[in-house]
């Protein structure tokens, strides 16, 4: 028996495997449906806007740089659980993520910032 066809089999798995991971991480500018889009802009000063009010719910997240050497990154915080994130932006650079919240208010981190907290509210259907 040879081991040609095991070695193509396993090569070809870890291929697929690959792929399926590196397309469930991509950021994409579709938001799911009935989400509720919200935009933000890195800057030197942190999250703009550094509060926002939303539905609870799906939600729908685009972040971009617009700018900024100080601040790369943005998380939704829950006290001090990270629930979603987008890093490395460099300038000019965005990224997407969707997250469905509940009531209640949730913290916005742009590490770097001079204003590096924010608030998201989240209120009742």
């Amino acid at each position: 028996m040879t081991r040609l066809p095991v070695r193509t089999a396993l090569l070809a798995a870890g291929a697929i495997l690959v792929s399926v991971l590196a397309a469930g991480c991509g950021s994409g500018d579709n938001a799911p449906a009935g989400a509720e889009k919200i935009s933000f802009e890195l800057t030197d000063a942190g999250c703009k806007p550094n509060a926002a009010k939303v539905k609870a719910g799906p939600i729908f997240f685009d972040v971009v740089n617009a700018g900024t050497s100080k601040v790369t990154e943005f998380e939704v915080l829950d006290g001090d659980t990270i629930l979603s994130e987008v890093e490395n932006l460099s300038d000019g650079l965005s990224g997407t993520f969707s997250l469905t919240l509940k009531e209640g208010e949730y913290t916005l981190y742009c590490p770097g910032g001079s204003d590096e907290r924010g608030t998201l509210t989240v209120s009742a259907n």
